[in-house]
């Protein structure tokens, strides 16, 4: 145990005595450096080695970010391009004030950070995280006004828009090199037409002037018809600004009547507010009217960021489906040439918003039953006329062509995988309705035949040899040579050329769903829809057999 106890302090000693003795070496060797490597030497080393280490996230798109950083200072020999002799370069002033100026583009940018004095007069690696602080800026505001700001997927499971972002390199590179920051941080936005047609609208609502005053209250009460006589009209009248006529200074008559002015008023408000126009002041529109104005700003900004997530060019030709308007359109260079109702998804079985590639219209289609339909409403059991077969013990059934057939006599097929398409449907009454979301996702169309010489005539197709081939009532595929893009699409607000404002029902509540979120409180997603399954058969056990079961039972 002494032995041992001797022989470490031995060892300590020798240890000691030579680390002092190389301490003596380096302290005495002649015009050593005072520093290993320069400040500058440190913060180009910092530079690459944080990019590596510190900048986070899996996705396919930080892994670019990473690897376009690290190639955009290789390329400047790691030198800072942000600040010089510890102070921002007016460039980089100049990108702080474009970038806090995104609010313009009805873009929330309080949480995107610019390094601090204390950084930037910091240790080389203080120096490095401000430089990459300011680098990580720029490209996090390319990409919120390219690809927008939330994730579709995590708002809603029919919101499955694939944004595309802008590559963190060029972004870089146009901001580093830019004479005129302000329209590289404009042109950062997406180019379609109504994007920048509904920021105009935003405009012109933040920059309306005049105190709003306290809404006129209507008390509930009884159902108030045209040309009645009502103690709540005068009420209805200072609410919706409308004054009894006069003459000679002197009311036509008594302000409890309602006059055709007012029910003019109070139609257009409704139509406004998505009610049936009827001039009939019901519960519905008492509720409304009680309500004050719609938070537009907030619709505005919701479906400026849902246009934020659809392709940066819709195509030359292309199919487009607005699903809160129940009307899909054909557009050929900007200009539409054929247009039709449509009937979309119920709330529960909600039409998704994607994009897509028709490649192929069906005639006298077959109705490969969902799942979902199979169980939760057929039980797994094929209806009378329909198709059955069970492969691997899952049940398929399909409906064959006919005139009872659930698509219809022809289908437009864009390959998913929501198995969703365009469809016609033997069931035309609901094209009548206002409101047409009676579907299990798939999207039906007045008039198919319509739409099919339309997509067709560049395949050789006309409505008379369409019919032919609908007569002969059997199945066939007609590929087509170009693909089409196809697009469905979620607005509620659409303006027109001449500025007019179109509004459509929230269906689906994506926009109660998307602003939420933009005001960081997400509301979660939508609970999946649920297959039941088909119930196990229990087969009984035969009974005992005796000679009394076998002749008295």
């Amino acid at each position: 145990m002494k032995k041992a106890v001797l022989m470490t302090k031995a060892l300590i000693l020798i240890i000691t005595s030579i680390c002092f003795n190389i301490s003596i070496v380096k302290a005495a060797e002649p015009d050593g450096p005072d520093m290993l490597i320069t400040l500058e030497d440190a913060l180009e080393h910092h530079l690459i080695l944080k990019i590596k280490t510190s900048l986070k996230g899996k996705t396919a798109y930080d892994k670019q970010i990473r690897n376009d950083l690290t190639k955009f200072y290789q390329e400047r020999d790691r030198k800072p391009i942000w600040f010089e002799n510890d102070k921002l370069t007016k460039q980089a002033n100049l990108i702080i004030k474009e970038i806090k100026n995104g609010t313009e583009y009805g873009m929330n940018v309080k949480d995107i950070k610019f390094p601090s004095n204390s950084l930037i007069e910091g240790t080389s690696e203080q120096k490095a995280d401000a430089e990459l602080m300011m680098s990580r800026a720029v490209i996090e505001y390319a990409r919120r006004a390219k690809g927008g700001q939330l994730i579709p997927q995590k708002i809603s499971r029919a919101l499955d828009n694939k944004p595309e972002y802008l590559e963190p390199m060029k972004v870089l590179n146009a901001v580093a090199s830019s004479t005129d920051l302000k329209e590289i941080f404009k042109g950062f936005q997406p180019k379609h037409k109504q994007f920048w047609a509904l920021k105009e609208q935003l405009d012109l609502i933040r920059n309306a002037t005049g105190s709003l005053k306290p809404i006129v209250k209507i008390p509930a009460g009884s159902v108030i018809r045209p040309y009645d006589r009502h103690p709540h009209i005068a009420l209805l009248r200072k609410r919706l600004n409308v004054l009894v006529p006069t003459k000679n200074g002197k009311p036509l008559y008594p302000e409890d009547s309602y006059d055709s002015d007012l029910i003019k008023a109070v139609k257009k408000f409704q139509a406004y507010n998505n009610i049936r126009a009827t001039g009939i002041v019901n519960k519905t529109t008492r509720a409304r009217l009680n309500k004050g104005k719609p938070n537009r700003e907030a619709q505005i900004l919701a479906n400026m960021e849902r246009w934020r997530w659809v392709p940066t060019e819709f195509g030359n030709y292309h199919v487009r489906v607005n699903i809160p308007e129940y009307l899909v359109r054909v557009v050929k260079n900007d200009t539409i040439i054929h247009q039709e109702r449509v009937v979309t998804g119920k709330i529960r079985h909600a039409t998704p918003t994607f994009s897509d590639e028709m490649e192929t219209v069906v005639l006298n289609p077959y109705w490969n039953v969902p799942q979902s339909i199979i169980w939760n409403e057929m039980n797994g059991v094929a209806p009378k006329g329909y198709e059955s077969r069970v492969v691997n013990g899952r049940v398929f059934i399909r409906q064959p062509p006919g005139p009872r057939n659930a698509l219809g006599r022809v289908k437009f097929l864009f390959p998913n995988k929501h198995s969703v398409y365009l469809h016609d449907t033997p069931s035309k009454s609901l094209f009548n309705r206002r409101t047409r979301a009676f579907s299990h996702g798939c999207v039906r169309v007045r008039d198919p035949l319509k739409l099919a010489e339309v997509l067709l005539a560049g395949e050789g197709f006309n409505r008379k040899s369409i019919n032919a081939r609908v007569a002969a009532r059997r199945n066939q595929h007609i590929p087509l040579k170009t693909k089409i893009p196809v697009h469905l699409t979620y607005f509620t607000m659409w303006v027109n050329d001449d500025g007019k404002v179109n509004y459509f029902n929230d269906i689906y509540s994506h926009d109660k769903k998307v602003i939420a979120a933009l005001n960081g409180r997400p509301l979660g997603l939508e609970p999946k829809q649920r297959i039941r399954k088909r119930p196990k058969v229990v087969k009984k056990k035969p009974k005992p057999q005796n000679f009394y079961t076998l002749f008295f039972n």
